[in-house]
């Protein structure tokens, strides 16, 4: 057994990316396997493994009626309660992607850990930082 976080929030990506870029995070065999979604209320943004790897939502900017132009994918709406590392990697691997491909992004993601500490999980060069705003008992940390 080991600590559990509940993580939610989106991250922006500015321009939007095209989808093929990002394709490989909808393709196994890493989980979890991201979907295109308008929002994480949409049946296709949970998945058969929804309940165990939370709902990872990339939120298309534009769906082209030319078939030939890719969609455009402008965040990535996510909610999942697990292990810091099973929230953290994905987010990460999507940062990476956005930054390889020349896009910037933003993070407005929030996380509560089951100790009552909370905190937002931070866009930091081609990662993320976890950065709690408040522990009880203790000073606030980054990792």
């Amino acid at each position: 057994m080991g600590y559990e976080y509940a993580a939610e929030g989106t991250i922006k990506v500015t321009p939007p990316i095209p989808f093929p870029v990002i394709r490989e995070l909808t393709e196994g065999p890493n989980l979890p396997i991201f979907c295109l979604a308008p929002s994480l209320d949409d049946p296709e943004a949970a998945g058969p493994w929804s309940d165990i790897v939370g709902l990872w939502a990339l939120i298309p900017e534009d769906v082209p009626l030319d078939q030939g132009q890719p969609i455009t994918v402008g965040a990535l709406r996510m909610s999942h309660i697990s292990k810091s590392a099973a929230i953290g990697v994905p987010l990460a691997r999507f940062v990476r992607l956005c930054h390889e491909a020349g896009h910037e992004v933003a993070s407005d993601v929030k996380f509560s850990g089951e100790g009552g500490e909370h905190g937002v999980i931070e866009v930091t060069g081609g990662g993320i930082t976890w950065v709690e705003t408040y522990a009880p008992g203790r000073e606030p940390t980054r990792w």
